[in-house]
């Protein structure tokens, strides 16, 4: 993403992966009409309402990492899991046990430490913390909401419904922020065609299979692993170096997504953690 950054705008480079990724989903979808279910008034708008969240959440987490320091930018964006869990303890979700606020709390603390170096460069506006934060708590939303409907609609029809209709309302955020801005350089086409094809199609479509099989708190967690993989990659792919907070904090992310996906004993209650997970509105 940082290589097609170089090249447009924020909201210009989200809009061009939604609506690449709205193309590329069509011709699959329309082939394959067996993934289409007939779903109630009531599905519909938990899932209209899911995918408006998300979109939403996109637009003001693009506003705002445009508007702070990289730190406390990556800081803010991992407060996702957090709000999952306090979302799914006030529905009573079984996934929201201490155990795992516990070990959600200790990966962000995490990331806490491995961003801490950055924060030096400033914490940025009141306005991009909010942003921020509000981008964080909308995703949260859509993905509690997607489990509550998970039973009921394909999650490929869901994905295709969330990038349609991010296609359409980034747009004019997109005009209104320098317009879209498409580079034939082959650093951006080939940044672009990976965003794309692998980070937003194949990557939100198992994100969300994951999401209809699994509690949300467990599949939110695994995003913490996201920077520890990017510090890893740097370090054997580009030679960079690993300081001790750093390290600090990747040990203690991986030990928080740890816990948090560690299957509880039989004695302790755990024989089928998985069926009570599954989403309460099925279609009728």
């Amino acid at each position: 993403m940082k290589i097609g950054l170089n090249y447009s705008t924020p909201m210009s480079y989200l809009w061009q992966r939604l609506f690449f990724s709205t193309l590329m989903m069509a011709p699959f979808l329309l082939s394959r009409r067996n993934l289409a279910r007939r779903i109630d008034k009531r599905i519909l708008a938990y899932v209209a309402f899911s995918s408006l969240a998300w979109v939403f959440s996109q637009i003001l987490t693009m506003s705002g990492l445009g508007l702070t320091s990289s730190g406390m930018s990556s800081i803010l964006t991992y407060t996702q899991p957090l709000f999952v869990f306090g979302i799914s303890a006030l529905l009573h979700r079984t996934g929201a046990t201490r155990l795992k606020a516990a070990s959600v709390l200790l990966g962000f603390a995490g990331i806490g430490m491995i961003y801490w170096e950055s924060l030096g460069n400033g914490v940025g506006s009141a306005q991009a913390i909010l942003f921020l934060l509000l981008g964080g708590f909308l995703w949260a939303v859509s993905i509690v909401s997607y489990k509550l409907t998970s039973d009921a609609i394909s999650p490929f029809w869901m994905v295709f419904g969330e990038f349609a209709l991010g296609s359409v309302l980034v747009l004019p955020f997109t005009l209104t922020a320098g317009g879209v801005q498409f580079s034939t350089e082959l650093p951006y086409v080939l940044s672009l065609a990976y965003m794309t094809v692998v980070s937003t199609v194949v990557g939100y479509s198992l994100w969300f299979i994951l999401l209809r099989d699994e509690d949300t708190v467990t599949v939110s967690s695994s995003s913490l692993l996201v920077p520890v993989i990017a510090f890893g990659a740097g370090v054997f792919l580009l030679g960079e170096e690993i300081n001790v907070n750093q390290a600090l904090g990747i040990a203690m992310v991986l030990a928080g997504v740890y816990l948090v996906n560690r299957k509880p004993s039989k004695e302790n209650g755990g024989v089928n953690q998985r069926s009570l997970s599954k989403s309460p509105i099925r279609n009728q």
